[in-house]
């Protein structure tokens, strides 16, 4: 029995035109694969709403003074720098805004987190950072989590710069670091987390190695985050404003509910 095969012609712009629908499919899915891990991280709402996200700021003395209660009316939260450690010398001191920004916050009610910029180059100085955080935030409403900041200084080349750069840690050594911090903070009864670029995250932190409670805020510029693996809350801009801050640029961020 003799079978008829027919073959259908298929011109250029056809395979051009089903080419690009592959890659078009593609890329939605992979993002959609990316914002599905984003929003199912943490079973944790923070926030009296059913919105999938809302919207904050993080700052820091560098944003000069600020008024509270228009960011109030602005945001929906607010991450505040309570100290820092000297990528240099090592040295720690206070954010020399951290009492106003925390009184004047919580005396607006808006709803906030801290953070503590690291430079810890062991488990002790971690603890020590933690520590150092939590005799700041006594007496204070502190409603999200405390973040440990987690990044490398730049030179005025781009280039990587500092203690904590020098040091070459592994990525297993710099997740134990994070967890060192973490663990203190959450047996002190607060929740804890860790801030971080993309790159950072995708190279020098053993992210599987983190405690499973901490809450994963990422730094990423881009139209969407880079960094592959879960995430809570989204850096999204630097160069953003709000009213009722000073400084010319303000960190938004989005903190995603579900």
């Amino acid at each position: 029995m003799a079978v008829s095969v027919k073959f259908i012609k298929v011109n250029k712009k056809t395979i051009i035109l089903l080419a690009v629908c592959a890659v078009v499919f593609v890329i939605a899915a992979v993002a959609a694969i990316i914002r599905i891990s984003a929003a199912s991280h943490k079973e944790a709402n923070f926030f009296n709403t059913s919105a999938e996200y809302v919207s904050g700021i993080d700052v820091s003395q560098h944003n000069g003074e600020i008024e509270w209660d228009k960011v109030a009316d602005s945001t929906d939260f607010a991450i505040i720098r309570v100290a820092y450690r000297g990528y240099g010398n090592g040295d720690i001191s206070a954010d020399s805004r951290y009492e106003a920004n925390l009184k004047y916050a919580n005396k607006n009610e808006v709803p906030m987190g801290v953070y503590f910029y690291s430079q810890a180059t062991t488990v002790q100085e971690a603890e020590e950072e933690a520590e150092y955080t939590l005799d700041l935030i006594k007496g204070y409403d502190i409603d999200l989590p405390v973040f440990i900041d987690y990044e490398y200084p730049v030179d005025e080349n781009g280039n990587r710069t500092g203690r904590l750069f020098s040091a070459s840690l592994s990525g297993k050594e710099t997740a134990d670091i994070i967890n060192a911090f973490c663990g203190k903070i959450t047996a002190a009864g607060y929740k804890a987390g860790v801030y971080a670029s993309s790159s950072v995250y995708s190279f020098d932190i053993k992210v599987s190695a983190l405690n499973k409670d901490i809450f994963i805020w990422v730094a990423d510029y881009n139209s969407s985050v880079t960094y592959v693996g879960e995430y809570d809350v989204w850096q999204y801009s630097k160069t953003g404003t709000c009213d009722g801050v000073s400084s010319q640029y303000t960190d938004l961020n989005y903190w995603y509910i579900k």
